[in-house]
């Protein structure tokens, strides 16, 4: 009895001096909310770009800050719009408020040259006259082939001259050629004259009879959103005619929230790992998610710098208590065995 003690009494002693599971390991850093998608609406209809295109529906997707205002400011012209001012009619919304998509955002004043030069690129006239001058071509094409199967069997009997026979083989070539010309012609004026259509109707509104256009001009929003901010110029009454940023819109929920991590820390971190998120300016209100993206590139940064790599997290913001902007310190709970 004596050994199968001492054996006991060892293995209890081993059991006190192996290591137990190891205990998990928390990270917390620093992180900010942001739009996931944020529609920035300038004047005129362009974004910074040298140059840019022709007045269009002037929205560019995925913008995240506004342009820079201390950037030297050009005309209207110089930045490639067709409309050398904006003169605003009405701009009813306000920071905060829900927006549908194709909602009317802002409602401005169309120059009248503006409005003749866009009545003039709906005008059927020129679609209109090469039809009409195809369909002339097609008869005269087959009265011409009537009549020259009529010189051919004169030709057979010798009634007619062959040089009149050959005449109409180039007669019928001509026409052919035309004929081709014209039918090219009319697939271009076509292409032209819809675009006009999907052009006016994204202007003036889906059910806009396109052969009766208002002098108002409408900018409509390009999704579902709320706005996020206005130019404090946007009043009735004011006309714009240089490069200025209108109105943003933005989706708030699901809302992301963006980190920068440091290098040891992000390789520990992988997509689905729980996260509680704490704002600074909501005490005491913990919101809990997965990271939802970890990026395998590098944020720039000076070779003898260390790297840090992005870390998104998606969260719910049914409420729309978190606001753009808002920091907060986010606390990841790894396993034991990743620290």
């Amino acid at each position: 009895m004596k050994p199968i003690r001492i054996f006991w009494a060892l293995l209890a002693v081993l059991s006190l001096c192996l290591p137990g599971p190891a205990a998990a390991a928390t990270l917390t850093f620093l992180g900010k909310s942001y739009c996931p998608i944020k529609y920035e609406i300038t004047w005129p209809f362009s974004t910074n770009a040298a140059k840019a295109a022709k007045q269009g529906t002037g929205i560019q997707a995925n913008v995240y800050e506004l342009p820079d205002e201390r950037k030297e400011s050009k005309s209207a012209t110089e930045m490639g719009s067709d409309m050398s001012r904006l003169r605003i009619l009405s701009a009813p919304l306000k920071v905060g408020d829900k927006v549908d998509e194709d909602q009317i955002l802002i409602t401005y004043e169309m120059p009248l040259e503006n409005l003749m030069a866009e009545k003039q690129a709906l005008s059927r006239a020129e679609l209109d006259d090469v039809e009409h001058a195809l369909a002339y071509v097609e008869s005269q094409l087959t009265a011409t082939r009537q009549k020259q199967a009529d010189l051919e069997n004169m030709a057979a009997e010798n009634s007619a001259a062959p040089i009149e026979v050959r005449m109409g083989i180039r007669d019928i070539e001509a026409l052919l050629l035309r004929r081709d010309y014209l039918r090219e012609k009319l697939d271009l004026a076509k292409q032209s004259y819809d675009n006009a259509v999907i052009i006016a109707k994204s202007k003036y509104g889906k059910n806009q009879d396109v052969h009766h256009l208002p002098r108002i001009g409408y900018i409509r929003a390009p999704a579902a959103g709320y706005v996020l901010w206005t130019n404090f110029r946007l009043v009735p009454g004011m006309a714009f005619t240089k490069q200025a940023s209108l109105i943003s819109i933005g989706r708030l929920d699901p809302i992301i929230v963006r980190a920068s991590v440091h290098e040891i820390a992000a390789q520990k971190l992988k997509v689905g790992d729980p996260v509680s998120i704490v704002f600074h300016t909501l005490p005491g209100q913990t919101f809990h998610s997965t990271i939802s993206k970890v990026d395998f590139v590098a944020q720039p940064a000076m070779l003898q710098q260390p790297s840090f790599y992005r870390v998104e997290i998606t969260l719910p913001n049914h409420d729309l208590r978190i606001k753009e902007g808002m920091r907060c310190d986010v606390t990841v709970t790894l396993p034991g065995d990743a620290k």
